[in-house]
């Protein structure tokens, strides 16, 4: 089974950029906890590019993390299993893929690419931070620093080793 894990963040934007802040905090324990099956890969770019990044690595678990504003308490993690609904027409295809071409770097944005172009990933897991603070300037405040390091403890502690018990839940099911 493969997970990729596709974080994205935008760093002239402060607490914008805590998915790049997951994964650097990821990649060292990854590492260091011998997750051979997990990959990382870094989203922050546009739509189309970040689909097709993910999709050559033909994930069966995607992991999306990113900051996003919604109006939640600030610094507030939530984890959601999106589900992917087919696209109805081209104008809503033509819509969801806009912020390739405005530039936009957000991880919803990413979510919605999937939806248009589709994915080999039979689960999706979106995790967001609303951000702390989201003014323009470079580095995370000690909050931001916070929602990154409670975002990997939810990745490690939590939802990575709930999809490796239930891979080996299917796995001895097929014996």
């Amino acid at each position: 089974m493969k997970v990729v894990i596709a974080y994205s963040g935008y760093l002239p934007m402060g607490d914008m950029a805590v998915g790049l802040r997951v994964g650097e905090l990821l990649d060292a324990e990854l590492k260091r906890l011998n997750y051979s099956n997990v990959e990382l890969l870094d989203v922050s770019t546009d739509v189309l590019t970040a689909v097709d990044l993910i999709n050559e690595r033909r994930p069966d678990v995607l992991i999306l993390v990113g900051a996003k504003r919604r109006g939640r308490v600030k610094g507030a993690i939530e984890v959601i299993r999106p589900k992917l609904e087919p696209v109805k027409d081209n104008i809503e295809a033509n819509d969801l893929l806009r912020p390739s071409l405005d530039g936009r770097i957000c991880i919803t944005d990413v979510l919605n690419g999937l939806r248009v172009l589709g994915t080999t990933a039979r689960e999706i897991i979106l995790i967001e931070c609303e951000p702390p603070h989201d003014e323009p300037y470079i580095g995370l405040s000690n909050e931001g620093e916070r929602c990154a390091a409670n975002i990997v403890n939810i990745i490690l502690n939590e939802i990575l080793p709930k999809i490796i018990k239930d891979n080996q839940t299917s796995e001895s099911e097929y014996k």
